[in-house]
């Protein structure tokens, strides 16, 4: 089977519905999107430590690491044959090639030639991952930011604070009107509500923007969701097995007290409006929030503004090529 050369990522802040999606796109008789791992940004990152791939050792190395750390990196979740990776990591020469089998495998085992990869997280690192897989289709669900904020409350995995979860919504939703523009051919946005209340319209624009016929089949994601989600992750995924609803739309009035929401709709009211998100007037923020609103604030941003730094230092020494395609 040719495999397709447009991968296709779904990013977005955390609980905006980027797993539905990728259930969506799964059940298109094309596509097979993994569940998600933490293996290839974790690569990334340590690609200095691993250097020129083209050498042999080099690569030993590489491998080794990625085995060692498997269930770490969630890359058991994906039920694939530790023997078959191992032989074709053996002949790669980039570290996108690395990465970029991991997928590819994932989707030959389901007879598909559409590969590619769902993490939130990607929102950040566009430029990054486009580095890896540059002609990558990447899609963007963005959800309201009070609903965000609420559902991460709820999730056991998630240890930051309420404040920390407003300021990564608006860095999300940030990042995405910035890579919109700058890579408006291969990045498309969405939002979550016009998913569930208009799939059939929504879906099929996106498989236009992926150069994909549509499927009625995408609409039956849920009778195949608990198949496609690993065991331990179902019970913060557990209306994916249902059929759509909307009654989830707008669970933050529920969920958020009056401080929370009148807090988020005055840190990321743009973004809100932006995305015709309703809101109120702006109201009265208790001094002693906005104490700790710029604090966190200043935290939040010094890390990712650390990261970025260090990033380009890495780039400065790592002169090796890095995309899948071993030619770019």
């Amino acid at each position: 089977m040719r495999l397709s050369d447009q991968p296709i990522f779904i990013v977005g802040c955390e609980r905006s519905g980027t797993t539905i999606l990728r259930l969506m796109l799964n059940e298109h008789s094309r596509i097979a999107l993994p569940p998600q791992t933490k293996f290839s940004r974790k690569l990334y990152k340590r690609r200095l430590m691993f250097g020129d791939l083209l050498k042999k050792e080099n690569r030993k190395r590489i491998i080794k690491w990625i085995l060692e750390r498997k269930n770490n990196t969630k890359l058991t979740d994906l039920q694939l044959n530790d023997g078959l990776l191992v032989q074709i990591w053996e002949k790669c020469a980039t570290l996108g090639d690395m990465t970029a089998t991991v997928f590819q495998q994932y989707s030959l085992s389901r007879n598909k030639p559409r590969w590619g990869d769902k993490r939130p997280y990607y929102i950040r690192y566009i430029a990054q991952l486009l580095r890896l897989y540059p002609d990558a289709r990447i899609i963007h669900v963005i959800r309201d930011g009070r609903d965000c904020v609420a559902s991460l409350k709820r999730m056991p995995w998630w240890k930051k604070s309420t404040i920390y979860s407003m300021l990564n919504w608006r860095h999300a939703i940030r990042m995405g009107s910035n890579m919109v523009n700058v890579h408006k051919d291969q990045f498309m946005e969405i939002r979550y509500e016009d998913l569930i209340n208009e799939p059939e319209s929504q879906l099929r624009q996106i498989c236009e923007f992926l150069d994909e016929p549509y499927e009625p089949a995408m609409m039956n994601f849920h009778l195949n969701a608990e198949q496609n989600i690993p065991e331990y992750k179902r019970p913060w995924h557990y209306r994916t097995s249902k059929p759509l609803s909307a009654k989830f739309i707008g669970q933050w009035r529920e969920e958020l007290s009056k401080n929370e929401v009148h807090l988020l709709e005055w840190c990321a009211r743009k973004e809100l409006k932006k995305w015709n998100y309703h809101i109120g007037k702006i109201h009265f923020i208790n001094p002693k929030t906005l104490i700790h609103y710029w604090i966190q604030y200043i935290r939040f941003y010094g890390l990712i503004g650390l990261e970025r730094i260090m990033d380009r230092l890495i780039d400065l020494l790592y002169y090796h090529p890095l995309s899948y395609k071993r030619s770019e």
